[in-house]
């Protein structure tokens, strides 16, 4: 909502300072402050009021009382509110609430003498200030107050309402309402509306109807000032697909105080217009009783979960300044809440507020004190044993998904068609996992991938803990049988037991499933945790392309005593963006003629980060280091 820093003033007794400071201090210790321009000479800020406070502070008094809150100032309330007792020579509308919790205050004057003309100009400021189009003097001084309490308020042409009556009541089967922008509706039993003797007048607490409108020939109005159930005008601005400033202010529940607060202002402004204008006795019909919420909080409580120094005559001023009443009572506080602060319920609402005020600058950063260490987790303590063992052997551990197409136990609703089911085994995951490491292995100068995976499966009785390995080259005669074999010996040792049962679940890659669970049932219970043995790895960061790289493999003969370096400084002169590494793969020596001569294979991986390579890109790297070989006299293989 837009506020104007201007309008905002009028509720402080001191200046409010410069607009960037108060930007920030709104948006650190209240709402955020999305855009501040300019109207004329005023700053107008465009603040996201969330639901919680939607409550008081749509309103400028609401904002403005906050501010002086939070910047020292002194709140003052300029409003001036109705008060004498009605004419008598007027007669009072007739209210009807046909249901109580739907609408459970409603009051309303009828107002004789009007004159409809354009606003003043001072009013007219106030409103396009904020985005509002002035409409005429009676409609601008509804939605004055509307932006000034944050209440709705609405008025009817007196001439046009049948039998004096306003009615708040359910819609018949097949009535409808043109409203006042000229949509058609057709209304059904759910929908609350506002009605006179005889035909609905607008949706109630969303948008009037153009039928009972203020015009300039209006000269007698009916002021309409209620409160409704928040739930209902929600739904009811969803199903019509209307939402208006009223009912954003109705569906987020405001205080029936501010009803008889709402009406008496407009009244107010309606004589300080029309000053010859006779008012009618003031109709109020209340179906509930709002009660005083009163909270009792100590500087102990305060400061016992904000862990602050927080002093009780520190925390009684905080209060004061929000508006709240505040009684000293030895230690404690009796804080009376605003009847407009809905969100201030409970104890731990006071204590928001105060560190809202004072900032979150103010809470130190102090360590707590811990009697013991903790207890070692036993699943977490030994995990991280062979964690350790696996990663002296170059693996790296990898997450995949517990959910998928396959397993025991189905889920009600699965996030997709092919993650409908809970997996009974960990092995289909680190294979997927495997697949895609392998394809991108040359970019990353990996000749065997080595990964595993901790992770909880699923049956219908149970969930357990697993373990799986995968370890491949993707060569068709490779085996690392003997490594795991080494590496499952090495986990029995550290973890001091006899036997260690696996499942071999793949040859090519070859990947083992093992239950971590039933590993360790039998092993003690960890007292303290071991000292670390690692305390920096160096682990290199690089932003990755998205688009797929392309491999170039080069081999050449070269006498014999030639290095591997000696090609590598070769291939480094082949200057191009696209070369992302250059790796020796494979080296042999062979005798060929009566000669011997050294083989060595190196492989160009080339990738670009803004698109897709095409093979006349890659042809043109090799094509350069084929002549750069072929001028050292080196021969292609």
């Amino acid at each position: 909502m837009k506020f104007s820093k201007a309008w905002l003033q009028e509720y402080s007794k001191e200046k409010l300072p410069e607009t960037k400071k108060l930007e920030e201090l709104v948006t650190f210790n209240a709402f955020e402050i999305e855009e501040v321009a300019t109207f004329g000479d005023d700053d107008i800020f465009d603040i996201k009021v969330l639901p919680n406070r939607a409550h008081d502070a749509l309103g400028h008094r609401g904002m403005a009382r906050d501010m002086c809150a939070l910047v020292g100032n002194t709140f003052t309330d300029p409003t001036v509110y109705y008060q004498a007792t009605g004419d008598e020579r007027v007669v009072a509308p007739s209210i009807v609430t046909k249901d109580k919790e739907a609408c459970p205050r409603f009051m309303s004057v009828r107002i004789d003498g009007v004159k409809v003309t354009e606003s003043p100009t001072w009013l007219r400021d106030r409103l396009q200030s904020i985005g509002q189009k002035s409409i005429n003097s009676i409609v601008d001084i509804t939605n004055y107050v509307q932006f000034s309490l944050n209440k709705p308020m609405h008025a009817y042409d007196a001439a046009l309402i049948t039998d004096n009556t306003l009615i708040a009541r359910f819609a018949k089967r097949g009535e409808t309402l043109t409203t006042l922008d000229d949509k058609e509706l057709k209304l059904d039993a759910q929908t609350l509306v506002i009605a006179d003797g005889g035909k609905p007048l607008g949706l109630a607490g969303i948008k009037g109807g153009k039928f009972s409108g203020i015009s300039e020939t209006t000269t007698s109005i009916i002021l309409e000032s209620a409160n409704f159930d928040p739930t209902r005008i929600r739904k009811t601005a969803q199903k019509y697909g209307i939402r208006t400033d009223a009912s954003k202010r109705f569906e987020n529940e405001i205080s029936d105080e501010l009803v008889e607060e709402g009406l008496r202002m407009t009244i107010a402004l309606v004589q300080k217009l029309n000053p010859k204008a006779r008012v009618s006795e003031v109709v109020d019909v209340w179906n509930r009783t709002q009660k005083e919420v009163i909270l009792t909080i100590t500087a102990s409580e305060v400061n016992g979960l904000l862990g602050t120094s927080y002093g009780t005559q520190e925390i009684g001023d905080v209060f004061s300044r929000l508006g709240f009443g505040v009684n000293h009572e030895g230690e404690s506080l009796e804080v009376t809440v605003p009847h407009e602060r809905l969100d201030v319920r409970i104890t731990e609402d006071l204590i928001e507020e105060v560190v809202r005020v004072q900032g979150l600058s103010t809470i130190k950063g102090v360590l707590p004190k811990l009697a013991r260490v903790g207890v070692p987790h036993k699943r977490l303590y030994y995990e991280t044993k062979i964690k350790n063992i696996l990663y002296e052997h170059g693996f790296s551990e990898i997450m995949t998904y517990s959910f998928g197409d396959e397993g025991e136990v189905e889920i009600l609703k699965g996030a997709a068609m092919d993650k409908e089911k809970l997996r009974s085994t960990l092995a289909r995951g680190v294979m997927n996992a495997f697949q895609m490491n392998m394809l991108h292995a040359p970019l990353l100068n990996i000749q065997t991938v080595k990964m595993y995976e901790f992770g909880n499966v699923f049956t219908q009785s149970d969930e357990r803990r697993h373990l799986a390995l995968v370890i491949d080259d993707g060569k068709k005669k490779s085996s690392f049988t003997e490594q795991v074999d080494l590496i499952l010996s090495q986990i029995k040792r550290e973890l001091g037991v006899a036997t260690l049962e696996w499942e071999t679940i793949s040859v090519k890659p070859y990947v083992i499933e093992l239950d971590f669970d039933a590993l360790i049932a039998t092993l003690p219970e960890p007292t303290t945790y071991e000292a670390l043995t690692r305390t920096e790895i160096e682990t290199p960061y690089q932003p990755i392309s998205p688009y797929p790289f392309i491999v170039r493999d080069i081999a050449v003969w070269t006498p014999c005593g030639t290095t591997w370096q000696d090609i590598h400084a070769l291939a480094l002169q082949v200057t191009s963006p696209l070369i992302v590494r250059i790796d020796c793969f494979d080296t042999f020596e062979k005798e060929i003629d009566g000669v011997r001569k050294t083989s060595y294979a190196f492989r160009f991986v080339l990738q670009s980060h803004e698109r897709t390579l095409t093979d006349d890109e890659a042809n043109d790297v090799a094509n350069t280091m084929y002549t750069l070989l072929k001028d050292k006299g080196y021969e292609i293989r």
